[in-house]
């Protein structure tokens, strides 16, 4: 007679489910913090581009002797330069609805702008072009 003493390779059906199951679980709690952390980062990066945005706009108005409008209200940001209307769309940002003046020398009126986020309004400064002198 011949023996077959065969040793079964590879893992149970059971092993497989348990281990999917774990995964699953592990997934679940760590998903919602990667989502808050990409909301958060991505938040920033529009805070950082509005920024960025009024800076331009401001050399702009400086240099080319037009005031520019702008208009914050929801998540959009309309543009308005010599009849010219132009707009931006953001993803994480509620504005607060304002109306702002970019003026020939610069300024920015009203310097500030408001966040609306979960409840509770946050309000950022905005830079001038340039530093005012202090003596």
């Amino acid at each position: 007679m011949m023996s077959h003493s065969k040793k079964a390779a590879g893992f149970s059906l059971i092993e497989l489910m348990v281990v999917m199951a774990i995964m699953a679980i592990v997934m679940g709690l760590t998903g919602g913090l990667v989502t808050k952390a990409v909301d958060q980062q991505t938040r920033q990066v529009e805070l950082q581009k509005v920024r960025q945005l009024f800076k331009r706009l401001s050399y702009q108005a400086y240099y080319s002797g037009f005031p520019i409008n702008v208009r914050m209200q929801g998540s959009e940001i309309t543009i308005t330069v010599n009849q010219q209307v132009s707009s931006m769309q953001f993803e994480q940002l509620v504005f607060s609805p304002n109306d702002y003046l970019v003026a020939t020398n610069s300024l920015v009126t009203p310097n500030s702008y408001k966040i609306l986020r979960a409840d509770t309004i946050q309000e950022y400064k905005l830079e001038s072009m340039f530093t005012p002198y202090e003596n």
